[in-house]
């Protein structure tokens, strides 16, 4: 029995047809809703080019000049208060290296191999580590 020869009912042709026509109405409103936001945009984008923009350029040199004023006096402002936090730090270590003789609770390295010096992890101590040849060294 094949699927093409079951004989469909009225009913659902007539449904089909009301559904395309429900989804024509939608798209011609959808687009309708969407030309009207572009005009919308294009027109306040018109306005602002011939409002604003004659405006801005008109005040231009002004702002310009204030706003580098402005730069000038918060980068002076900001080089004091740097100043000032690095005395002030510099000062609290100094303090604190004067009082405790341990100033952060450094911890000393351990003794190397031989008992006497501090070694670092990775030391040599048949002298300094030499770097691998390259191309134009042989």
């Amino acid at each position: 029995m094949a699927i093409a020869d079951i004989p469909e009912p009225g009913w659902l042709q007539a449904m089909g047809q009301a559904a395309a026509v429900v989804l024509i109405i939608e798209l011609f409103l959808l687009i309708l809703v969407t030309a009207a936001l572009v005009l919308g945009l294009a027109l306040g984008l018109l306005y602002v080019h011939n409002k604003v923009v004659p405006l801005l350029t008109r005040f231009a040199p002004a702002i310009e000049q204030r706003l580098q004023a402005a730069d000038r006096g918060s980068t002076k402002f900001a080089e004091r208060v740097i100043d000032i936090h690095a005395r002030t730090e510099a000062v609290k270590e100094g303090l604190l290296a004067l009082i405790r003789p341990n100033g952060h609770d450094h911890r000393e390295l351990p003794p190397g191999r031989n008992g006497r010096h501090a070694q670092l992890e990775g030391y040599r101590t048949d002298g300094p580590r030499r770097l691998p040849p390259g191309e134009r060294d042989g």
